[in-house]
């Protein structure tokens, strides 16, 4: 039985023997085969990108990556390392423009190359598919041929997030005259002439509904080699799942009848840990947990509103809780290095990472101190009312035992403090926090390069569902957004994270942690932190 942990030096260190793809000869023979077993997942609707087709459709882009690669992916350090693209120039003045080179050897698993009309028409596609606040929308103003290997994209303005945009490449050839919203249900292939099709590693064999999704080697990769395995295999679980149920990725792992299976509820650690012939390791991924609170005066709590009231309420919230103890009872055990994450901006993964809500440490007696300059006195039962308000809030969250463990921990606290919260759980809580039905939730976003928050932050943002509005945040998110000067850019943010701070619309709890358990006779497993698949290509089994 192996057991470790990841820290940003092991991935650093594991991420090496990931090299970019160069030249590969056609029908390469791979040096080893078999097929891995992995799940359960998310049952997908359909494996069609464009379109959300049901709880396993579009999130699950790291499977998607290993058969429609984009023109760059997230590493296992934290950055973004070019897959179909071999560079990439840009202009500092007006128009931003972008020119992609794409890879020479880049071609299609039916042989035709990967060229630049490939990227226009899955521009064109992202336009059609995708909503208005999408960068392909808002940024983008033409995307053009060049040359068969090279792209010009001209931008509105700069964007900082440009190494994103072509997450995904679709095949022009293929898809041409197609109704991109009917193709693809249970497989990806060419529907002009029924077989599958792919630029990457694997290729979709088939989606067996109820059941599973088999992917199987893409002979003609144009990669570094083949991949190894004949094929893979995505298990779904057995009932409608948000989340891979513990019992089942215990029992699939404990009973062979899995090769490699992840939880999100990190608790299973030591049960997956007792499975002889295991590897476990705790995964740290792009996705980070908050607290957040709704400003508003119509759907909000009044005390914690906009005024100078709120802000000293939220802030006596802040140091009712002991961040640092939730992050010990939950993974102290598995990784001692795991620690709070102290800023709403930056992952602790990230080298630009700084420790700005590090002052938000368990200080109950500061925590009544503010509620007091608030006005607020307490009531016989030891609760704190102000202005005729008692301090009752309703916290609500996502049912997962993570989150569970969280409340149960941060409950008593705010208790003794004399804030009183009334705990539910709600697989809706996102749809009812984007409405402002909530007075305080706690939820995740993913985030990794640091742009995009002038949605979360900024005044009337599309995804800014706490109501706060600070217009010197607004307008330095509006900045960053368009800054090339990546260590300029990061001292505006961290200007941002000192006023989040200070004002408070939400807390930063910690950066989200996945376990994953494989058997020990599967070889060379590097996940990076949105794909648990990142070198599948690489993997082997030992038998």
């Amino acid at each position: 039985m192996k057991r470790s942990s990841i820290t940003l030096v092991g991935l650093l260190a594991a991420a090496a023997v990931v090299a970019a793809p160069t030249a590969g000869a056609p029908e390469q023979t791979p040096k080893r085969g078999g097929t891995v077993v992995f799940g359960p997942v998310a049952e997908l609707g359909c494996v069609n990108p464009l379109i959300n087709c049901g709880p396993g459709g579009p999130q699950y882009g790291w499977i998607f990556e290993k058969v429609l690669p984009g023109a760059f992916a997230l590493a296992p350090d934290f950055t973004r390392r070019k897959a179909l693209v071999s560079s990439v120039t840009f202009t500092r003045t007006p128009p931003f423009t972008l020119t992609y080179t794409i890879r020479p050897e880049a071609r299609w698993s039916d042989g035709v190359p990967v060229t630049a009309r490939d990227f226009v028409f899955t521009h064109e596609a992202i336009r059609a598919y995708y909503p208005p606040n999408h960068p392909h929308r808002r940024y983008i103003r033409s995307v053009r041929s060049v040359g068969a290997k090279t792209v010009r994209v001209v931008m509105g303005a700069p964007y900082a997030g440009w190494r994103g945009l072509f997450w995904i490449v679709l095949p022009q050839h293929a898809l041409a005259g197609e109704d991109l919203a009917r193709i693809w249900t249970n497989g990806i292939e060419n529907p002009k002439t029924g077989t599958p099709i792919g630029s990457g590693p694997f290729l979709v064999g088939r989606l067996d509904r109820g059941r599973q999704l088999t992917l199987v080697r893409n002979r003609r990769y144009w990669g570094l080699h083949a991949a190894f395995l004949d094929g893979l295999i995505i298990r779904f679980c057995r009932a409608t799942c948000l989340a891979p149920p513990p019992a089942e990725v215990l029992e699939g792992l404990k009973e062979g009848a899995v090769d490699f299976a992840y939880a999100r509820d990190t608790e299973i650690f030591a049960d997956l840990d007792r499975i002889r012939g295991t590897t476990v390791r705790l995964h740290r991924t792009n996705g980070w947990e908050h607290v957040d609170f709704n400003l508003s005066s119509d759907t909000g709590h009044p005390l914690l509103g906009k005024g100078a009231r709120g802000k000293l309420v939220r802030r006596a919230f802040a140091y009712s809780i002991d961040r640092a103890k939730i992050v010990q009872r939950l993974w102290g055990e598995t990784d001692p290095t795991y620690r709070p994450l102290k800023s709403a901006v930056f992952l602790n993964t990230d080298p630009r990472y700084a420790p700005n809500w590090g002052g938000y440490t368990y200080r109950p007696n500061l925590a009544r101190s503010l509620l007091r300059s608030a006005g607020c006195q307490r009531d016989a039962d030891g609760i704190y009312a102000c202005g005729g308000r008692r301090l009752s809030l309703r916290f609500t969250t996502l049912p997962t035992r993570t989150r569970e463990r969280s409340l149960e921990l941060m409950q008593p606290l705010l208790r003794g403090v004399g804030i009183d919260v009334d705990i539910s759980y709600d697989r809706a809580l996102l749809q009812r926090t984007a409405k402002g039905d909530f007075e305080v939730a706690s939820y995740a976003f993913t985030n990794v390069d640091g742009f995009g928050y002038k949605d979360v932050y900024g005044c009337g943002g599309i995804q800014n569902w706490t109501g706060y509005c600070q217009r010197l945040v607004t307008a330095d998110l509006d900045q960053s957004d368009r800054m090339l000067d990546e260590p300029r850019r990061a001292q505006v943010l961290h200007r941002v994270d000192r006023r989040l701070a200070k004002d408070v619309p939400l807390i930063p709890l910690y950066q989200i942690p996945w376990v994953y358990a494989y058997k020990d006779t599967l070889r060379d497993v590097v996940p990076s932190p949105d794909n648990l698949l990142w070198n599948a290509e690489n993997w082997w089994l030992d038998d």
